[in-house]
């Protein structure tokens, strides 16, 4: 196997140092890493999803991993910190052959030596101790690389797997889409049934470029006591879109995370749909940052949430026009469907130009009763009633989502609610 570059070794030794003195993150609760010791074992690779047990593959269908790869441009599987599964679909071999590379991040490394002027470019490995662990001791992640023009028609499904007690899964994905090229990625982030505590680190940069576009779908479904914190920056071009999606509906012990954008280019835009459901004693910051930094530059954070048992939640978003002729708008609701739960808004709109328009919204509340009541009254008891509205709470449209995956999406948190309902 061919060596990782200089300046990969001396980046993860000065990152390793700084690790040492690390600060904690902003937001959120501080958790311990050396806590999670426990080493993985290796994990042998498979020719086809349908070879990994019953389990792991119960546990990555409900989190939109499809065995059957239909619909899909392409598989990363890793489970622990092993590849265990990576391919891509036939039709993207014989229709754009070269337009579209899948790796994993270490191998890409290794590959692509100009990689050094993204790695830890838009997530600076010093922005809290979660960055620079993941900068200091990752292993493996996706790397996604979309050629100038290439239209990928159907999602690249990345499956980030957890099976060992006391251990850290901290990938570092990247992703790059040149210009004019199109890219949707499913994350979907999972357990192993008998796992019962472990922390996932994880660090995700994405840079798109001119007239380019990129969905990132992430579903995660963690274990009650579980930890963890994704780290996440992008920049958008001129004229790029970068949607983003995130949604939670398992419990979790913590979770913290707070991805942010910036559109650098005239005329970029970015979107950002949370849905969460919070169970349990979960305890959820989710936070969205979008920084206005080009003219004509637009974009939304709109996060959803329901909040239950005595779990508590904290939905950030930050808006900062910096241009003029910007626009955006955050949007926050949760339902409170417990007096032991605890939920708060913390909307921030700031501008630097005369010409930006920055625009907000935030409610919590319980569910109405008239609603309740007018449901009630056509035959449904109060438990089913509940539940048929928090699924239309949660399953809102999402844009930039195809429509197989929109419906995919809709069954598992349809079938989710009504479990926790």
């Amino acid at each position: 196997m061919k060596e990782s570059p200089k300046w990969y070794v001396e980046k993860r030794k000065r990152a390793q140092e700084m690790l040492k003195s690390a600060r904690p993150a902003k937001y959120g609760s501080d958790i311990d890493l050396a806590v999670f010791d426990t080493e993985a074992p290796q994990h042998e690779k498979v020719g086809e999803i349908s070879e990994l047990s019953e389990a792991v593959r119960g546990a990555s269908r409900a989190v939109g991993t499809r065995e059957d790869e239909e619909h899909r441009s392409g598989t990363y599987f890793q489970y622990d910190n092993d590849v265990v599964y990576l391919k891509y679909a036939e039709w993207v071999k014989e229709n754009l052959p070269g337009g579209l590379i899948v790796l994993n991040i270490d191998d890409a490394i290794r590959t692509y030596p100009w990689l050094e002027r993204y790695w830890f470019r838009e997530l600076p490995m010093q922005t809290d101790k979660y960055a620079t662990y993941v900068a200091a001791k990752s292993v493996g992640g996706v790397f996604v690389w979309v050629k100038e023009g290439a239209k990928i028609d159907y999602p690249i499904q990345a499956c980030l797997f957890m099976g060992t007690d006391q251990a850290v899964q901290a990938p570092h994905n990247i992703i790059i889409a040149e210009p004019g090229s199109k890219i949707h990625l499913i994350t979907g982030c999972t357990v192993h049934p008998g796992c019962e505590t472990a922390a996932h680190i994880a660090a995700t940069e994405i840079y798109v470029k001119e007239g380019a576009e990129v969905t990132l779908s992430m579903i995660h479904s963690w274990g009650q006591n579980f930890h963890v914190r994704p780290r996440m920056g992008a920049i958008v071009e001129e004229n790029g879109v970068l949607n983003m999606n995130y949604i939670l509906l398992t419990p979790v012990k913590s979770i913290q995370m707070y991805p942010t954008v910036i559109l650098k280019g005239k005329g970029a835009r970015a979107s950002f749909r949370n849905m969460i459901l919070s169970r349990k004693n979960s305890n959820i910051d989710v936070g969205s940052s979008i920084i206005f930094s080009a003219e004509g530059t637009k974009g939304e954070i709109v996060s959803r949430a329901v909040i239950m048992d005595e779990s508590i939640i904290d939905m950030r978003g930050i808006l900062r026009g910096n241009k003029p002729k910007t626009h955006g708008h955050l949007e926050c609701r949760a339902l409170l469907l417990s007096d032991d739960a605890i939920a708060r808004a913390h909307p921030s709109l700031e501008g630097r130009s005369k010409e930006t328009e920055m625009t907000h919204e935030a409610a919590v509340g319980k569910i109405a009763d008239e609603q309740l009541y007018y449901l009630m009254t056509r035959g449904l008891s109060e438990s089913e009633a509940t539940s048929l509205i928090v699924r239309g709470f949660l399953d809102a449209d999402i844009p930039g989502l195809p429509p197989e995956l929109q419906a995919e999406i809709s069954r598992i948190v349809s079938m989710t609610a009504e479990e926790a309902m």
